[in-house]
């Protein structure tokens, strides 16, 4: 079978939506925009995401509810999908981290 333009030129069209997709991610986690998975959601699906990320949708959803769940390896696919560094994706998990926590280890 042969391979038809239009299917060529569909499949670039996707592949550019994908990368602004992720490129707003970026500069809205990296600006300090996107402060929440909700706001990552409407750019991107969870189950989108999850199929990204090689996790299950229901581990994926586990884990974005409670981000101590994520690994350091699953923070390192984060940074490298969005193209940030390691350290902002970890700071931004800390911060969710913190923001449900009633530890005194997250107090400042």
């Amino acid at each position: 079978m042969k391979e038809k333009s239009t299917d060529n030129a569909k499949m670039l069209a996707q592949q550019k939506r994908r990368a602004n997709r992720l490129n707003s991610i970026k500069n809205g986690i990296e600006g300090g925009t996107i402060k929440e998975f909700e706001q990552m959601f409407a750019i991107i699906t969870e189950t989108r995401m999850s199929m990204e990320m090689g996790i299950s949708f229901a581990a994926f959803r586990k884990k974005w509810q409670d981000p101590t769940d994520f690994t350091v390896k699953e923070i390192m696919r984060f940074a490298a999908l969005f193209g940030v560094k390691y350290n902002t994706m970890s700071d931004f998990l800390i911060h969710k981290v913190k923001a449900k926590s009633k530890s005194s280890v997250f107090r400042d």
